[in-house]
């Protein structure tokens, strides 16, 4: 089982300390890439951009004439020297506070859905987080997602790994949804191991997405080995009913690894009289403890498998 996930999701930040003034989306907006998310008080910066022009206004009105002088033989290097110092020093000012007046305007660095707002108008935000809300987010304004790259991120055991082939076909159902199978394949390996639960985390990609896949829905995903329509085609994993046992309220099976009966929680599907189908937890493949005398193991202990 896993996670609806996205590849690209940011959380929106100004990047100076100010107020929000508008907020022109909410939770559900979609935007385009550079549409307008909010925008910031910019008075105290409006003023300071008129001083700061008419200071170098006035220091390239001092230039000019410091290089009149010089050239008349009139003023010596130096004060020309201070006087081209000083004027770009204030166009510097200038074109530090227009950064500061762009930073004002938070727009959309793609084009997504707005999943989160976290702000609202005339809070104090920064790029450290709102005064006084413990934000966990940073100073996040709001939270945007590229719908267009969602996936399922699926813990796999390690031992069922090397099973797994790139672009391998696989079914994808919502928890939210449980009639409506996906198709989708294997997009991406992480390459870290959780070494506490013995998973690899793998990516899997939708061919078929909908409005329905949302961010962080929980999902089951089953691989086969051919393409499937989602219907009567799927490739099952059975094994015998007398496999299946239930340890601290969980069905699973006992896999043999390395000499060890491994507990395996499982998610099981239709039943037949001497089987059953496994639609989560085991890939096929695997050796099992077939006996009823699974249910007297304790997990991890070891066991003389017959040959």
């Amino acid at each position: 089982s896993g996670y609806v996930e996205a590849e690209t999701r940011a959380d929106l930040s100004p990047k100076i300390t100010s107020r929000i003034t508008d907020l022109r989306v909410t939770e559900g907006s979609r935007v385009r890439k550079g549409d307008i998310i909010a925008q910031l008080d910019h008075q105290d910066l409006d003023a300071q951009i008129a001083e700061a022009q008419a200071a170098w206004a006035q220091a390239a009105a001092d230039l000019a004439r410091q290089q009149n002088l010089f050239q008349q033989g009139l003023a010596p290097k130096s004060t020309l020297d201070a006087a081209v110092a000083q004027e770009a020093s204030t166009r510097a000012r200038v074109d530090y506070i227009k950064a500061l007046l762009d930073y004002t305007v938070l727009r959309a660095p793609f084009d997504g859905v707005v999943v989160a707002k976290r702000a609202h108008v005339g809070e104090a935000v920064s790029p450290f987080g709102s005064p006084g809300q413990g934000s966990t987010n940073g100073g996040a304004i709001v939270t945007l997602v590229d719908f267009s790259t969602l996936y399922v991120g699926v813990d796999v055991n390690e031992s069922n790994l090397a099973r797994i082939r790139p672009r391998q076909p696989a079914e994808i159902v919502l928890e939210a949804y449980p009639d409506r199978v996906y198709k989708g394949y294997m997009k991406q390996v992480i390459p870290s191991a959780d070494r506490q639960k013995g998973t690899v985390k793998v990516k899997v990609a939708f061919l078929d997405p909908d409005e329905k896949i949302l961010p962080d829905l929980s999902a089951r995903v089953n691989f086969t080995r051919e393409a499937t329509d989602g219907g009567s085609n799927r490739t099952r994993v059975e094994v015998p009913k007398s496999a299946l046992t239930v340890r601290d309220g969980k069905t699973g099976v006992f896999v043999i690894r390395n000499d060890r009966a491994i507990f395996t929680p499982v998610v099981v599907g239709v039943e037949k009289s001497s089987s059953a189908e496994i639609r989560e937890g085991l890939v096929g493949g695997e050796t099992l403890v077939a006996e009823a005398a699974a249910n007297e193991l304790v997990d991890g202990v070891r066991i003389r498998v017959k040959k």
